[in-house]
Formats: C-alpha cells, structure tokens, sequence
C-alpha cells in the first residue's frame, strides 16, 4: 500500500521506469518486428490466403493477425521490462532507490506500471501506424483499451519472472537469451497467426497451444478488438488463467526483488 505521505515518491519511481525504458532500444526492439509483421508479412499472406473465418465471420488476414501483434508488443516488454532492473542491479542504480522513502514492494510495483506504460506506449504507436498505413486494420478506443488490459497480463508476468531470474544471475543478458528462445515457440504455438483450427489434427500441438498463455490473450483482445462473440465460460477460464500467473509472476518478482535489495 502507498500512504499519502509517500505518494510523491512513488511517483517519482514510476516516471523513473518510465523515462529509463523510453530509448532507441526500447523502439527497435519492441516495435520493429511487430511493424514488419503488419506491413509486410501481413498483406503478403492476404495475397496469398485471402480471408479467414474467425468468430462467426470472415475478415482479412491482416485484420486477423492484427490483435496477436499487439498481444507480441506485450510479449517483447514484458521480456524486456526487466531493463532498468538491470541498470539497477549491475551498474550501480540501487542507490537512487535507497533515497526513495517508500518499501521495496511498492518499488517493485513501480517497476512493473512502468514496463505496463511502456507496453502501452508501443501499441498505441503500433496501431496508429496500422491504421494510417494499412486499409484493413479498424479499431475502436473500448476495443484497445480491453485489448490493452488483457495484454498488461502477459506484461506483469514476464516483466516479474524476469525480475526474479536476474535477481539469482550474474547475467544482465539473460532476459535477452530467454526471450530469444521462447518467444518464437509462444507466437507460433499461439493463435497469433492462425486459427485454433490448424491444430485439430495434432494432441501435442493442441495441448501446447492451450497451455500457451499468449493463445488466451491473443484470442481474448481479437474478440474485443473486433467485438466478436465470446463463450462467458471461455472468457471466464482464459481471464482467470492469465490473471493467475500475473500474480504468481508477481510473488516470485517481489521475493527477487527484496533479496537484491538486502543484497
């Protein structure tokens, strides 16, 4: 809990996040892939595939893959929102957070909304330059913004898990290594890029994709970017899963978080 008398400090912690993730890194490595993906990629595969039956209709491809590029801006921060823990930890930020009179749980949390804002900050760049530069791709601010609350899950998880990682390495590259090994496997095993449908014929490959978090959040922000029909059983279990590793995501982050700070 932030008390009143600590609120500037949090704020300042907050903004901190926010400013030190903000960079030319930041840019490449969140939005350049995504933006290849609906530029090029996108409209390719439209060519070649035509349109695809998703929640009792037909839209095109690109307007498909939209919603799971968004939910990969999440992926990619969520990876990489350990960033300024590792400006933190290896060169020497600890002790501008010792000056902050605010618990470590609370400097934790500020971690966290910052790497949030910045996954924001992406796809709203993302689907901005979607919308002026495609013609397929419509979307609607209550659309985004359930979308965005849904992404915000994968981001928190992540962002914690990598937290906790680094908090018991000597590695400030591990949180670039681990992406670089699962984050393929989670888009491709995932209905980012094509229906659940594809995966009818495989048990591996179904029980793989329904395992796969980013499957629930890609399906869930397709159905309120587009306002598609939802089963309220399947809203209700994809929901409570996502929720139930960010807040497992969260504990581990904490727990790593106050062992490097009494470190």
């Amino acid at each position: 809990m932030v008390h009143k008398g600590s609120r500037p400090s949090f704020w300042v912690a907050v903004s901190r996040e926010i400013k030190v993730g903000l960079d030319l890194e930041f840019l490449l490595g969140t939005l350049f892939e995504p933006l290849i993906y609906i530029l090029i990629f996108g409209p390719l595969m439209e060519d070649l595939i035509g349109e695809v039956y998703v929640g009792g209709r037909e839209i095109s491809y690109l307007a498909f893959i939209f919603p799971g590029v968004l939910t990969m801006v999440s992926i990619n921060q969520g990876f990489r929102g350990a960033a300024t823990f590792i400006q933190d930890r290896f060169y020497g930020g600890l002790e501008t957070l010792f000056t902050l009179p605010i618990s470590r749980s609370v400097l934790f949390i500020a971690k966290i909304i910052g790497s949030c804002v910045r996954a924001l900050i992406a796809m709203i760049v993302l689907s901005i330059s979607a919308i002026i530069l495609t013609r397929d791709v419509s979307l609607t601010l209550t659309g985004f913004l359930g979308g965005a609350l849904v992404n915000f899950t994968l981001v928190v998880m992540l962002s914690s898990v990598m937290i906790y990682l680094l908090s018991r390495s000597r590695n400030p590259s591990l949180p670039l290594a681990i992406s670089g090994i699962l984050v393929l496997p989670m888009v491709f095993l995932s209905t980012v890029f094509y229906p659940e449908s594809v995966f009818a014929d495989s048990r591996v490959l179904r029980v793989l994709v329904l395992v796969n978090p980013m499957t629930h959040a890609s399906d869930l922000v397709r159905s309120f970017v587009y306002n598609m029909p939802v089963e309220p059983a399947t809203l209700a279990v994809s929901l409570v899963y996502l929720l139930c590793l960010a807040f497992a995501g969260l504990l581990l982050g904490i727990r790593g978080f106050s062992r490097t700070l009494e470190g």
